[in-house]
Order: structure tokens, then sequence, then C-alpha cells
């Protein structure tokens, strides 16, 4: 039983997390009583040689085991200090108990004990203060290893920062002291919910709250936030400290929650699309075909139902990007190589009249994945599409195609006037769209299409100018 024991104390000390250094125990017998046994023998013996009162420097070991001695110390030493006092008194060949001695004896027990006591109060005070020293280290240790911790003086400036708050900001310990929390400001948040903030703390009260900002590397995170105001004798704010927590993740797997909600009730109202919309376009379509065609060719009303039907292909184009939006196919997957599905959507997309100015180059590599290749050109199209609408239909859109670890990385990298922040934010928000004409489907469809094929697309905005989107998919397995 003492070795099973054994064993599981081991075990849980091992579980335990690290944590701050812990005094070691007082010994009886250390450095300091032993020094203080050592000049209470020399006091005694130059007692004994030295005709003089020197009782009262029997205080000098009561102040060496002050701090480290072990407990008691002080009494303890009185004691002997009282009985050295007296047996030198006794024991001096020059000694006699005259009233001077006595007194000067009398004296000097009197300063020995009043001077233990003082020193057995100031010892009890100090390892009191000691104590609360280490509690407070400890919970400072604890804070530190759970939350991101930053403080600022009252005009904001950060004065503090944790380790945490480095790791998850990216910005190092001497690029963020000085600032104001604007350097890790996402511009996400109204001036009202800020203006808010401060008015809370500025007046004494704490502020909860969620919050998201900017990395340095441009990455959005969330921190579950509370600023706790210090106050002065006065009741007002002389310094903040803000503890936040990372709730990153939860804040994607809540956005991811609504997104599939709201793609739910998409798809049924999809549904009621195809079948009150599409398919009387298709009939109202066929209608104007077969009335133009019985025109004459110099008619004028001609070139009015031509325009009628350009209009209905527009309007059918949208009602089909929201059904593949909604609803998209199953996958059937099968080996694709992934550079001739580009080189064809390129060819599709350059076949266009409004697209002839365009040039799209693809790299030439044989990279084959399992995938379904009628989504990926549909993801193909939007992102090249996309690219080309931003350059006006004139330019050079660049295909890069590299393998990876993980499988394939394709990046297509546009030469237009770039995408702005606050716009790439929200790229693949569905309905989102910064142009005239458009359902702002494009690239959240490539999205959803990525997403099913189990790889990732990002956008990037290169310090020279363009866009850059990329695609990461698993390889052929």
């Amino acid at each position: 039983m003492k070795t099973i024991d054994s064993q599981v104390k081991t075990q849980a000390n091992h579980l335990r997390a690290p944590g701050p250094p812990r005094a070691e125990p007082v010994r009886l017998l250390n450095r300091a009583t032993v020094s203080a046994a050592v000049l209470c023998a020399v006091i005694f013996i130059v007692d004994l040689l030295w005709p003089a009162e020197i009782g009262m420097l029997y205080v000098v070991p009561l102040l060496v085991g002050t701090l480290s001695g072990p407990p008691r110390f002080q009494l303890v030493a009185a004691g002997v200090a009282s009985v050295l006092t007296v047996l030198g008194a006794i024991l001096a060949p020059h000694g006699a108990f005259t009233p001077v001695v006595v007194l000067n004896r009398a004296i000097a027990l009197t300063v020995i004990w009043v001077t233990a006591i003082v020193l057995a109060r100031f010892r009890r005070t100090w390892l009191a203060l000691q104590a609360r020293t280490k509690e407070l280290a400890d919970i400072n240790y604890a804070l530190d290893e759970s939350a991101i911790v930053a403080t600022t003086d009252t005009r904001g400036r950060i004065t503090y920062v944790n380790d945490k708050f480095c790791e998850i900001s990216k910005y190092s310990r001497a690029e963020l002291l000085g600032q104001d929390h604007r350097i890790v400001n996402s511009s996400y948040h109204p001036k009202a919910f800020i203006q808010n903030l401060w008015a809370t703390i500025a007046n004494g009260q704490i502020w909860r709250g969620e919050i998201r900002n900017r990395a340095k590397d441009g990455s959005i995170y969330w921190v579950d936030t509370t600023i706790v105001p210090f106050l002065d004798d006065r009741g007002k704010p002389f310094k903040y400290m803000a503890i936040r927590y990372d709730i990153t993740e939860r804040k994607r797997t809540e956005e991811l929650l609504h997104e599939q909600a709201a793609l739910a009730r998409l798809g049924r109202m999809a549904a009621v699309v195809a079948h009150e919309v599409k398919n009387p376009i298709a009939g109202i379509r066929g209608a104007l075909q077969v009335i133009a065609s019985r025109m004459a060719a110099v008619s004028h009303d001609r070139s009015i139902m031509t325009n009628i039907i350009t209009r209905l292909d527009a309007l059918n184009d949208v009602v089909q990007d929201l059904l593949v939006f909604a609803r998209p196919n199953v996958l059937r997957s099968e080996p694709v190589d992934l550079q001739s599905l580009v080189a064809n959507t390129a060819d599709l997309i350059t076949r266009d009249p409004a697209m002839r100015g365009l040039r799209i180059r693809v790299s030439a590599v044989e990279a084959v994945a399992q995938a379904d290749s009628e989504q990926l050109q549909i993801a193909f199209c939007k992102i090249l599409t996309n690219a080309a609408q931003a350059m006006d239909g004139v330019g050079e859109v660049d295909v890069d195609i590299q393998r990876t670890s993980a499988g394939w990385t394709l990046a297509f990298a546009d030469h237009g006037p770039g995408m702005p922040p606050e716009v790439r934010e929200k790229a693949f928000e569905a309905f989102f769209t910064t142009k005239h004409r458009g359902t702002g489907l494009g690239l959240p469809t490539a999205r959803r299409i990525v997403d099913a094929h189990g790889g990732t697309i990002a956008i990037d905005t290169p310090a020279g100018g363009g866009t850059v989107v990329s695609i990461s998919l698993p390889a052929d397995q």
C-alpha cells in the first residue's frame, strides 16, 4: 500500500502546473542561529575578561536572526542572553554586586527584552507581508498564464503587457509600450462603442464586452475583455487594467452556425425561386425569341426584343448564382488535372467580347487533385471573372500552381488597384459587392466549393498592388 501511495503522489506532483518557486522551510540550525550563538559566546567571554558593562551588546545576536532565524528566535535568544548577562556578573573576577553593577545589568536585561519583543513583532509583520507578497505573486503568475493582460495610464498609453498579449497581437513588448490600443484597432466597432467604453471606465466603473482586434500581420482576433479602473483616494482613476481572453474560435463557430442557418433559409427560398422565377423566365425568353424571329430584319422593334432577351439572360444568371450558392450539387470526386481545368476556364472567359483585352497565364505544371471538375470550374470562373473586372477587362492575370506538403496551391494574381482592408474582410460575405451590378455571390460561392473539397481560400493584397486569391486543395490520394 505504501508503494502505491508513493506512486500516486509522484504522479500528482508531475501533473501540477509549474509555478513560482516556494520558499524553503526555516531550519532550527541555520547560518543565523549559528552566527548568533557565536556572537553570544564572544560577548560572554569579553564580559568575563574586560572590566566594563557590555551586557547590552547581546542585542546584536538578536538582530542577526530577526528575519532568517527559526520561529520564536528572539524570545529564546533573549532568554539565553539574560542568563549570560547574569552569569557574566557572577563569574567575572572583577565583578561585585555593587548598586552600579546591578543597575547596569538591570538596564541591559530591560534593553534585551524590549528589543526582543519589538523584533518579534517586527518579524511577525515582515512574515505576514512576505506571505502577502507571495500570494500576490502567485495571483499575478496565474493571471499571466491564463489571460491577456495590459495596463494603461489615464490617457490610454500602454504601460505593461504580458507575454500572451505580445503572442496574440504579433507585436513585441517594445513596440507596444508607450502606444495606445489603437495599434490593434480593427476599425470594426463604431465610434459610439469606443466612446461608451471610455465613458464607463473614466467614471470608475468596470467595462465588459467583446472586442475585435487586428494583429501586426493583419489577422483578426476576438477577445472577451474586462477593463478595471484603479482609483485614487479621491475616487478618480489613475490606471486601467485590461484582462482579456481569446474567443476567436468561439466567434468563428458562432459565425459558422449563423451562416448555416442563413443558408438553410436561403436554400428554401432558392427552391421557390427556381419554381416561381427561373421557369417563367425560360418561357418568356422562348416566346420573345419566337416573336423576334417573325419580325422583319429591318424592324426597329427587333432590337428592343434583343435587348429584353439580354436583360432576361442577366436575370437568369443572377437566379442561377443564387441556386448554385444556396444548393450546391453533391461532389462527384475524380482525378482532375488542375492546370488543364484552369486553362479551359480561362479560355471560356476570354471568349467574351468584353474580355478581349484579358490575358491569363497559367503555370505549366502537372497537378492532379481528387475533386469535382464541374464545381471547381465554377469556383475558378468566379475568381477569374472578379480579377478581370478589377482591371476593367484589360490586363494580365497570373495563375501559379505549386505543390505543397498537403496538396496543391493555386494563386490567382491580378494587376488591378488592389482590395482595401475593409472590402477584403467582407469579400466572402454573401451579397456583399462593390459593383454597380452584381449579386455578391461570386467569392462566397467559390469558398463554399473549396470548403466542400476540404480546401481553403484566402485573399492577399501585396504591397506592389493587385490582389491574390489563393486556393489550397488536397492532392490526389
